[in-house]
């Protein structure tokens, strides 16, 4: 038996951030689809450029905050990557947000529309004592999205 995407069933499992178990229990992967916007350009001076997706009331995005292994097509084709979604508390982010590091891609998406699958999670949102200690973990997590997404 599968569930849509907002049966209570589901909900509750993408709100707990298993994300793996409410795509099964949907029979289909959660795909965020939005439009890339400017962010404060942090990630590409730390060695992980992000597209930063649009979030807008009609269009929330479900998951609990954290880490994620996900895939997204861009111009016909399918890259890997990483996304965080929550508020990044290592620079007392105010606002949630939602960005996206595609592994082996470069180039412009600004105005871009953005299909994001989300595979599997791969740690909760936390908060870091440096930049350099975010980075360490940044490398770790596209480690195991690497893995995951194998």
């Amino acid at each position: 038996m599968s569930y849509n995407l907002h049966s209570p069933q589901v909900l509750e499992t993408m709100a707990k951030g298993n994300i793996r178990k409410a795509n099964e229990l949907m029979g289909t992967v959660y795909t965020f689809t939005a439009t890339v916007v400017h962010g404060n350009h942090l990630g590409r001076t730390l060695g992980f450029p992000t597209a930063n997706l649009e979030l807008l009331e009609d269009n929330p995005f479900l998951p609990a905050f954290g880490v994620y292994a996900v895939d997204a097509e861009y111009d016909h084709v399918r890259y890997k990557g990483m996304a965080n979604a929550g508020m990044r508390p290592t620079i007392n982010g105010t606002t949630m947000t939602l960005e996206i590091n595609l592994f082996d891609f470069s180039g412009d998406l600004y105005g871009k529309t953005l299909a994001v699958r989300f595979l599997d999670r791969i740690r909760d949102e936390q908060k870091f004592g440096s930049l350099d200690d975010l980075v360490k973990q940044l490398h770790l997590d596209k480690a195991a999205a690497l893995e995951l997404l194998a």
